[in-house]
């Protein structure tokens, strides 16, 4: 089962994601069945890219992506390794914005975030 084997490796990790409440929701239903909880920190690109650009810009991976100068194929985009793909990248520079302005820990990029959580549900 692959969410089994996804939830042993994704232990003690801290999961970055785009919009993840969408994702944690179906992670989530599943935590019964899988005999354990997805409790792991949570690092969302939609709230990241709101502390970086701010809340009135367009969040969305595409636009991330092409306001950061990533491409991604139109073959890759909306498949997970593609959209995995994408978020890490997308992640990747964030971090780097982010570190410029002084942000370097989780507690700071937390804070940070939680500014903006109006946008998402905050699930840390």
């Amino acid at each position: 089962m692959i969410a089994k084997r996804f939830r042993l490796f994704a232990q003690g990790a801290i999961l970055v994601a785009h919009n993840a409440p969408f994702d944690m929701e179906f992670l989530r239903r599943r935590e019964r069945e899988l005999g354990g909880r997805f409790d792991n920190p949570i690092l969302d690109t939609v709230l990241l890219s709101a502390a970086v650009f701010g809340q009135a810009e367009t969040h969305t991976l595409d636009a991330l992506a092409e306001r950061l100068g990533l491409s991604i194929a139109r073959s890759d985009r909306h498949t997970a390794i593609g959209d995995a793909m994408a978020t890490a990248e997308v992640f990747l520079k964030l971090k780097d914005m982010l570190a410029a302005r002084g942000i370097h820990r989780f507690g700071e990029v937390l804070r940070e975030t939680r500014k903006h959580r109006r946008l998402l549900k905050d699930l840390n």
